[in-house]
This record gives structure tokens, sequence and C-alpha cells, in this order.
């Protein structure tokens, strides 16, 4: 059984599945962090992101960096960090004494997203690294928070959850943003269709063969890497079948 101490289960956001502008809710009306400088690849990934989730792909971000709570000083690493967008928003906010890593697997793929963040003028406040995500060539202990943003299906889960708690300083944060099963485990229609869509139109046989994760799994992985405090805030799901993207919190 969980523990409420272990996990804190925070509502999901329950929008008209209809509705595929509709914004991330929280509160107050939220300015976008992204400006017009999106790339053409970028502008994809964008268009990928809504299709799949109905959420904004700006307000989600904005709401991605609001709970990851920058400060003067905060190291992070951001992997995969695929079109850089997560570690350009920290530009400005981790101040001359901050650290921001964007991390792909080849230069090659570090390529857009160092071509994004020249393109916004911050290109000189972010390091990008390629290694591998299951054995990252950093120290023990030398990141406030490590940000995994729209790819952890796409990763070997339980190498880099072993590896992000190892580089996380004493408190310092995981932070994950992805889509999560259905707690039924029954895929739905809609995302059986998905897996066709990227295995034969788009030809991308990682995301066709992704392994998404229900809460409940989510939670078991996060504890067997050590992690010992949680939170999961579900932003929308268009039925109980369907996945729903969802905010993870984990302290080291």
């Amino acid at each position: 059984m969980i523990r409420r101490e272990e996990a804190l289960l925070l509502e999901v956001e329950q929008d008209n599945p209809g509705d595929q502008s509709k914004p991330a809710k929280s509160g107050a009306a939220r300015k976008p962090l992204i400006a017009t400088w999106l790339s053409e690849f970028e502008e994809r990934i964008a268009q990928d992101f809504r299709n799949r989730t109905g959420l904004d792909y700006n307000s989600t971000i904005s709401l991605i960096i609001e709970t990851a709570e920058p400060f003067p000083g905060m190291k992070v690493l951001d992997i995969p960090t695929r079109t850089g967008v997560i570690a350009r928003q920290f530009a400005g906010k981790v101040g001359q004494n901050g650290k921001i890593i964007g991390v792909e697997e080849t230069r090659e793929d570090l390529e857009q997203a160092r071509l994004a963040a020249q393109s916004a003028k911050v290109s000189t406040h972010i390091e990008w690294r390629p290694m591998p995500f299951d054995k990252l060539k950093f120290e023990n202990d030398s990141f406030d928070l490590v940000t995994s943003v729209m790819s952890f299906h796409r990763i070997d889960s339980e190498k880099f959850l072993s590896e992000a708690y190892r580089i996380l300083k004493s408190g310092g944060r995981l932070l994950i943003a992805d889509e999560l099963a259905p707690r039924e485990g029954k895929e739905s229609l809609r995302a059986s269709l998905k897996r066709s869509y990227y295995r034969y139109i788009v030809r991308d046989k990682v995301e066709a063969e992704a392994n998404f994760h229900t809460t409940e799994e989510m939670i078991s992985l996060l504890k067997a890497a050590g992690f010992h405090q949680f939170m999961f805030r579900g932003l929308r799901q268009r039925s109980k079948h369907d996945r729903v993207f969802t905010l993870i919190n984990a302290v080291k």
C-alpha cells in the first residue's frame, strides 16, 4: 500500500476533451516564456505535443518552469534536452553562479538545441553535452535539479533514475513531465492509433515502442532509485483509458 506521506497525488484536471487549445490551469493567466523564435523543428514538436495531450505547449512549458522553482546559483541538468526549450527557460533565472546543462546522446542531436539557444541569444549561458543517458559523466551530488520533459517514456527508466539520484545533491529534486498510462493499464484506441502513426507514418521506432508507466509503477521506480518524497500533478486526461500528461516531483 502507498502511504500518504510517500506520494501526494494531486487532482487530475479533467478539461473538455474537445478543447484542444485550453492551457494548463494555474489560477492567474500566465505569460508564455517562449517567444516567436521557435524553429521549424521545435514548432513540429509543439504541434505534436498539442495533438497528443490536448494541452497548450507554451503554457505547459511555463508551468513546468514555475514548478521547478529556479533560484540564483541553481545547478540544472536537462536530459534529454531535445529542442533545448526547457534549458533555455532557466537562462536569466539561475544567475552568474548558476549552471545549465543540456544533454543528448550525440552531438547531432544537440545541434537543434544549440541553434535555438543561439537564436534566443542565450547560448552563452548553457552548456551542451553529448553522453549516454544511463551513464552520466558527472560527479556525485552535482545538481540541484534534474529535468526530463516529454521524453521519459523514450529512455531506460531504471538506469536513468539511478543516475539522476546519484548526481543530485541531498535535497535536490527530479522533475519529470510526461504522459502516464491509465491506472487500468488498458491502452485506449487513441493511444493504439498513436503508436501506429509513429511506427508507419513518422517512422519513429523509439516512440512507437515507448514505455508509458502508470502512477503506481512510477512510484515503485522512484522508490527503488532512492527517492523518498513524491508529488504527482495530472494536467489533463481525455478519458480514464487514455494517458494523462503529468508533472512529477521527487526529492533525494
